[in-house]
């Protein structure tokens, strides 16, 4: 059976460990097939980087340009079944990275959209800014999978990159369910 699942990388910031959030996809022999990885990229010298600023774009990645990925990480698993669903769920996922990428946001540690406070009746901004555990979150949503708990905090998580109706608009577009219910 193929898989799914969130890992994290932990990073020490001061004293505090801190995650990065990725997604990797496992074929029926367990081998890693694919993973998503959001990632901090400088416009200038179109570098990748594990930690960003905000100078720096918010770009998803297909692979593993920084290495992140090491035996014994925590993992949860999100969904395990037949190879061909799981390649429509990666498919969605694809979808998101497009999007977002097309969209140039900008990379900010804590994961915030910088849109500040609003007027409760006014019309939500679009999405300006996020980092991986935001883009690990959006992933997860447009794949019709819930979000679970993991071990160790991840700034940003709280932060959807897409809005609710074009997640649905991936869901329908790749065949998938929209799930009903909360996140968690």
């Amino acid at each position: 059976m193929s898989s799914i699942a969130l890992r994290q990388y932990v990073l020490e910031v001061g004293h505090s460990p801190f995650a990065h959030n990725y997604l990797v996809f496992y074929d029926d022999d367990g081998n890693i097939a694919g993973q998503f990885h959001g990632l901090a990229q400088d416009p200038k010298k179109d570098e990748f980087k594990e930690v960003g600023r905000s100078s720096d774009y918010l770009t998803v990645v297909p692979d593993d340009r920084q290495g992140l990925y090491r035996e014994g990480q925590p993992e949860k698993t999100l969904w395990r079944g037949p190879y061909d669903e799981a390649t429509a769920r990666w498919q969605a996922a694809r979808s998101v990275h497009d999007e977002i990428n097309r969209r140039g946001l900008t990379y900010n540690f804590w994961g915030s959209d910088l849109n500040g406070p609003r007027d409760v009746d006014a019309p939500i901004p679009d999405v300006i800014a996020g980092n991986s555990n935001s883009v690990s979150r959006t992933l997860v949503e447009a794949m019709g999978l819930r979000l679970p708990g993991m071990p160790y905090m991840a700034p940003g998580i709280e932060n959807r990159l897409l809005r609710q109706p074009e997640i649905d608009q991936i869901l329908r577009k790749n065949g998938l369910p929209i799930p009903k219910g909360g996140l968690f």
